[in-house]
């Protein structure tokens, strides 16, 4: 059973980064007000041109969150940093701003009476799956200090579920490509090595993911929005199709127009042990219950993303 979400009043965390303001947009769409955390104040962040309201705030200051969710109908919680590798270099600030700023935004919701809450997390937290696809039930086996603040902030909500009834809905997304990524993430640094006319050099070739265009997990998370059920919901995002790393930059290629070698260079930005070989989502349960369904192809995401000033 879903809600409409004409008139409602939501707070979005994050919604200065690569997914922020597409979900704003997403939420507007669907007659939301959506109230924008960009990020802490002095750090450069896009201004989502959807949102009724913006503002700037550290997550991890409790009594800050708490004004900016104060009697709000519904929060979603995108903030935290998302690169594995850069996990590695600074576990610290990833553990914090994952655990203890999904803290500070748990606080902020019971202080100020919101019943509702989104959270973004990660098909990370699976690990190296057991079996493939991956469903929501599979167990969760952290190899990152990203992955592991992930299942940590999936733990506060679940533990806030219990002790004071919120309702929660997580999201498991798998990897999320589009116009807007971090240049330092896979498809942009593709298309920037391409576009110079270099080699497509890459440390492994041979990972297969499982990649889902950016408005499609905007439309997921504005869909569980509007949800309604009692429980504790986790839905996978993902299109159940998976794609290796060299296809990938085969299919980007194509997409230019240009040719040129892809090859590995062997170097690593993770611990070689660390690595997750395959991630494909079983998404049958966003099907059924949310109503979601991915609606753009890879192929036509790619030459969407080259389009939109894939670096």
């Amino acid at each position: 059973m879903a809600k409409s979400l004409q008139g409602a009043r939501i707070t979005v965390t994050g919604a200065g980064g690569f997914l922020g303001p597409v979900v704003v947009d997403a939420l507007a769409r669907q007659g939301a007000r959506a109230q924008a955390i960009i990020g802490p104040p002095g750090e450069p962040a896009r201004i989502p041109p959807g949102a009724a309201y913006v503002a700037q705030a550290d997550i991890c200051d409790a009594a800050a969150m708490a004004k900016l969710v104060a009697d709000v109908d519904a929060v979603v919680h995108l903030a935290g940093p998302a690169s594995v590798a850069a996990s590695f270099q600074d576990p610290a600030r990833t553990v914090r701003v994952h655990a203890e700023g999904t803290a500070a935004v748990l606080q902020a919701c019971r202080a100020g009476g919101v019943r509702k809450l989104v959270y973004v997390s990660s098909a990370e937290v699976y690990g190296q799956p057991l079996r493939s696809p991956v469903s929501e039930q599979h167990p969760l086996g952290a190899r990152s200090p990203y992955a592991a603040a992930k299942i940590g902030g999936e733990k506060l909500i679940e533990a806030w579920g219990h002790a004071f009834g919120l309702r929660a809905v997580i999201l498991r997304p798998f990897s999320i490509y589009g116009p807007g990524a971090s240049p330092e993430s896979l498809i942009p640094r593709i298309i920037g090595m391409a576009r110079r006319g270099l080699p497509v050099v890459l440390r492994n070739l041979k990972p297969v993911r499982d990649y889902c265009f950016v408005t499609d997990v905007a439309e997921a998370v504005a869909l569980a929005c509007s949800v309604q059920r009692s429980e504790l919901d986790i839905f996978n995002i993902g299109t159940m199709l998976g794609t290796s790393v060299q296809r990938v930059a085969a299919l980007i290629l194509e997409g230019l127009g240009v040719s040129c070698p892809i090859r590995e260079d062997g170097d690593r930005d993770r611990p070689g042990k660390s690595e997750i070989y395959e991630l494909i989502a079983d998404n049958r349960r966003a099907r059924e219950i949310l109503g979601w369904q991915p609606a753009v192809p890879l192929e036509t995401g790619l030459r969407m993303t080259i389009d939109g000033g894939g670096r």
